[in-house]
């Protein structure tokens, strides 16, 4: 299987009813943030609330790690650039949480999604997930088996045109962060902003969980950004580590930052660093 290119949807996962079980995907908790709580949103958003709705017959096998708030923000937020890009990528896609989401907005919107992940099983199940509520939008959607920056090399740094806005979901460690980060300065013509979500995660020591701090050491202590997703209280549960990888969420700070290409500049990486430093052996 080509690694750092784009790949195919899997057929066979169309007629299965838990294509995880195929794919060896493990499902944790089995939180479904947007079918539980996703209710306290309705009535703000006529797109939300057809996702919603069609989220009520949906019986595929799965989990989500963003909060319905985070969701419901997303949708406003592609609402409020609306006309300003073409095309979502989604870097880091899991279960198919936020891709859903975009396939929700993509025909209203008008643009196409690219979903980049290392892992071609969670590449296939998101899609497979988005096709099935939208399945309208399929033909929007490619698969590219990569990280960020062989995503970069080889999609967005050899355009000439458009816009794209990057959905930020991948590795949450301080240095990938940074990397991934700093391989989009190759390809700033074509951003118009970069939403990271997780920017209040924390864990253990060994993963070193810090995407705000990333973001602040790629574009500065002046960073500017507008803040989405849920605020979590000292006495909520998930501000202590889980069970499965330790992993809690620092209370009183945003889930997500949006971040306007328009009024950010990079840092980080100097000039005289070239995006092949940044390229993965495995690419």
């Amino acid at each position: 299987m080509a690694f750092s290119g784009f790949i195919q949807p899997d057929p066979e996962l169309e007629g299965l009813k838990d294509p995880n079980e195929k794919l060896r995907l493990p499902i944790y908790s089995g939180y479904k943030a947007l079918r539980r709580d996703g209710v306290n949103f309705l009535g703000r958003n006529r797109i939300f609330d057809d996702i919603h709705k069609r989220l009520k017959g949906y019986r595929m096998a799965y989990e989500d790690q963003c909060s319905a708030q985070y969701y419901f923000d997303l949708v406003q937020t592609l609402r409020d650039f609306c006309g300003e890009y073409d095309r979502v990528v989604e870097v880091g896609v899991y279960m198919g949480g936020a891709t859903t989401i975009f396939a929700g907005c993509a025909d209203r919107f008008d643009f196409d999604i690219d979903l980049v992940d290392i892992h071609a099983g969670f590449l296939r199940y998101a899609y497979e997930r988005a096709r099935r509520l939208y399945p309208e939008a399929a033909g929007r959607i490619r698969l590219f088996h990569g990280d960020l920056p062989a995503y970069v090399n080889a999609v967005l740094s050899q355009e000439t045109a458009g816009k794209s806005i990057v959905h930020h979901d991948g590795s949450h460690s301080f240095n990938q962060v940074v990397k991934d980060m700093a391989s989009l300065s190759f390809a700033r013509e074509r951003l118009h902003a970069i939403i990271a979500q997780d920017t209040n995660l924390r864990g253990t020591i060994e993963h070193m969980n810090f995407v705000d701090m990333a973001l602040y050491a790629v574009f500065g202590l002046d960073l500017n950004y507008a803040p989405i997703g849920a605020v979590h209280e000292p006495h909520d549960t998930r501000t202590s580590p889980n069970s499965y990888q330790g992993n809690y969420v620092a209370p009183g700070q945003y889930e997500g930052f949006v971040l306007p290409m328009a009024i950010n500049e990079f840092r980080y990486p100097h000039p005289t660093i070239g995006l092949e430093s940044l390229l993965s052996q495995a690419a």
